[in-house]
């Protein structure tokens, strides 16, 4: 820490005072903000209607509805939004999609024959169901739609294949009525029809022929005037990860002649233009006045406020960025690939006392993330992946050069921990400001997945926590000691807000994990000693927060609630302790089938190799760099809370490591100065 000095006007003292009243006024701000604040779009709901009628089409794409003329399928395009038919494995099956909209929840059938009984009943769908509700831990209820139906004395009819009977089946796998056959004429109650074909073919000559012919068919079909229409593909084609087709045209939308739609949305996503298959039930339940059965985890879909365009615009629109969602899914992996090579190389040139190679590489790798990031403003998806790739590290070369080369004179560190505090801001801003560059690029989430639509992914979430640590860590050195814990409480609350409220990042095992290390990193800079007394206070004081949180948003309307009072609703139902089983289950899984626990391995090891070989040069270092030390137990402490808290969260202390590393080498590893003779 710094020394202070005398000097004319404020004293070191009244100016640290200022800063903690300044500190604590905007970490209050954005609380109340994030607390208060929208969790998501203003939506209006659909109005009751006396009979529902879900129009299935497995395989279509909004691309197939922007390209062919489809007259009849635009009568039906009130509220629009892409589909998430993500159910539990990475691809859905037509049947799992059915199985997953009827349940309101997620499910992956078994490959076992479907075969109908008594006309109407598919009784081995509901045992394979009930097999993966129990595998997978989700409390899923196969059947759930078709017998709150049933004991609602609404009616269930089912025309296509057989697996579509799971959509409105019942718990016993029945509906009443079933047919193989387009009806001409559909009555009251809730009726699914299939439209199949486009799922099994990806040639466009076919699927143009197919929609051409399917709208044709709907044209004649005649449907009830008080009905309100779902148009749904409940499978992408040949089962791929894709989002796919969802479109709502509520009762009294029904002979309109308005042929505009606007966007849709649930409280599942809180995010205009998606929605995910297990909303699909929920809907069609609360527009029937019916209630909606515990085992649902979906959420009912609504309008959103204030998003009017014509429907050709909206179909492009959509259409557009279903392209991005599977540019996306194809990028991560690339990119990914890239930003761990380049931490990779560095740290084995810094182990190799490569000293010029690792502080060359190590700029770059710490500017990748905020260049990835940043491209989500863009029409990233329109060039060629490796095109993109190669615009991603050329860019990321050249704010890391800048960086080094403008805050040289401010010591060998300042690029890398100027870096690390850019790629925080700029998670801040984002995130406060609704998230939008955290959908839909390589380092946040996908729709695809479906697990999250708001706040912080897993790779997010470990790139944010570390790149908290920077910000909090890195300027202490030249701050005396007062005003060194005041900023270092500061950068880590604000961190904590956006990731614990409820309008920004909701994440009950991001709180979970960050509030213990507010309280380490603010007692090592103080100073002080940690002791278990005061690492256990932080822990229950994480969970007091959570709870508090929860409670908070419970109190909210169910269209605005956010996953922290849903989690709160499944613990007062009796759920939490198969959600946190589901939870271990996942972590557990994904140790056996990632190569993230390798990545980690090999790092922390070549981290051993380097830290003996090294150990005089580092004992230097560390007497003189007091916040790598308080850095690296921060770094510790979040990333082992990380990876236990988080369903997949062996990819939070992965993340971390590439924001880690690269700042680890610009602080420790000396800068080489070529001299000319």
């Amino acid at each position: 820490m710094c020394e202070p000095s005398a000097g004319e006007g404020l004293s070191v003292a009244d100016r640290t005072r200022f800063l903690a009243v300044l500190a604590l006024v905007s970490a209050a701000a954005l609380g109340i903000w994030g607390l208060l604040g929208s969790s998501g779009p203003s939506t209006t709901p659909f109005a009751r209607s006396g009979s529902v009628v879900i129009v299935s089409v497995p395989g279509l794409r909004w691309e197939d509805l922007a390209a062919t003329s489809t007259p009849s399928l635009d009568e039906l395009l009130g509220a629009t939004g892409l589909l998430s038919v993500r159910a539990v494995g990475p691809t859905t099956s037509p049947a799992e999609g059915y199985l997953t909209l009827g349940a309101g929840n997620r499910i992956e059938p078994d490959d076992r024959p479907i075969e109908v009984v008594d006309g109407r009943c598919v009784p081995s769908l509901v045992e394979s169901g009930r097999d993966s509700a129990a595998r997978e831990l989700t409390g899923a209820e196969p059947g759930a739609l078709g017998s709150a139906l049933r004991r609602a004395g609404v009616a269930t009819a089912v025309h296509g294949s057989p697996a579509a009977i799971a959509a409105l089946m019942d718990v016993d796998g029945c509906v009443d009525e079933y047919d193989t056959t387009i009806p001409t004429e559909v009555g009251q109650g809730v009726t699914l029809i299939e439209f199949g074909g486009l799922e099994a073919t990806d040639v466009a000559t076919e699927r143009r022929d197919a929609i051409a012919a399917m709208d044709r068919q709907l044209a004649a079909l005649s449907l009830p005037g008080n009905a309100t229409v779902l148009l749904v593909a409940p499978a992408a084609p040949l089962a791929r990860a894709e989002v796919t087709v969802a479109a709502v045209r509520g009762s009294d939308d029904a002979g309109s002649d308005d042929t505009g739609s606007v966007a849709l949305t649930s409280p599942t996503t809180r995010r205009a233009d998606y929605v995910t298959l297990s909303d699909i039930a929920p809907t069609a339940l609360a527009v029937l006045g019916v209630d909606q059965p515990s085992s649902m985890n979906g959420t009912v879909m609504a309008p959103v406020d204030g998003s009017a365009a014509s429907s050709t615009e909206r179909v492009e629109h959509l259409a557009d960025l279903a392209a991005r969602v599977r540019f996306r899914d194809r990028a991560v992996g690339p990119v990914s690939a890239v930003l761990v090579a380049l931490v990779t190389l560095a740290g084995m040139a810094a182990i190799g006392q490569r000293d010029r190679v690792a502080r060359m590489l190590a700029p770059v790798a710490a500017a990748l993330p905020t260049v990835v990031f940043l491209s989500g403003l863009t029409a990233y998806h329109r060039v060629p992946l490796g095109a993109y790739v190669v615009l991603l590290v050329a860019t990321a070369m050249c704010v890391g050069a800048v960086a080094s080369s403008t805050l040289a004179r401010f010591g060998d560190g300042a690029a890398g921990s100027a870096l690390g505090a850019l790629l925080w801001v700029l998670l801040v801003v984002d995130v406060a400001t609704g998230g939008r560059l955290q959908i839909n690029t390589p380092f946040g989430y996908t729709p695809t997945i479906a697990g999250r639509f708001q706040g912080f992914g897993n790779l997010a979430f470990g790139l944010f926590a570390a790149a908290a640590l920077v910000g909090a860590c890195a300027p202490i050195e030249r701050l005396v000691r007062r005003t060194a814990v005041v900023w270092a409480a500061w950068a880590m609350l604000v961190s904590l807000v956006i990731v614990a409220a409820p309008a920004f990042g909701s994440d009950v095992g991001g709180t979970l994990a960050l509030a213990p290390t507010l309280v380490l990193v603010v007692l090592l800079v103080a100073g002080r000693r940690v002791s278990w007394r005061w690492m256990l206070g932080s822990v229950v004081s994480a969970f007091v927060l959570v709870a508090g949180l929860a409670v908070i948003d419970l109190q909210r309307p169910a269209s605005e609630r956010t996953h922290l009072g849903r989690f709160l609703r499944d613990l007062l139902d009796g759920d939490g302790g198969r959600v946190l089983r589901r939870k271990l289950q996942g972590n557990l899984e994904i140790l056996t089938a990632s190569a993230w626990p390798v990545l980690l391995f090999t790092i922390f090891v070549a981290a051993g190799v380097l830290a003996w070989r090294r150990r005089a040069a580092f004992r230097g270092a560390l007497a003189d760099h007091e916040s790598v030390p308080i850095f690296v137990r921060g770094f510790a402490t979040v990333g082992v809370l990380g990876f236990v808290l988080n369903d997949s969260g062996i990819a939070v202390p992965a993340a971390m490591i590439t924001v880690g590393v690269p700042w680890l080498i610009a602080i420790l590893v000396p800068r080489v100065v070529r001299v000319r003779g």
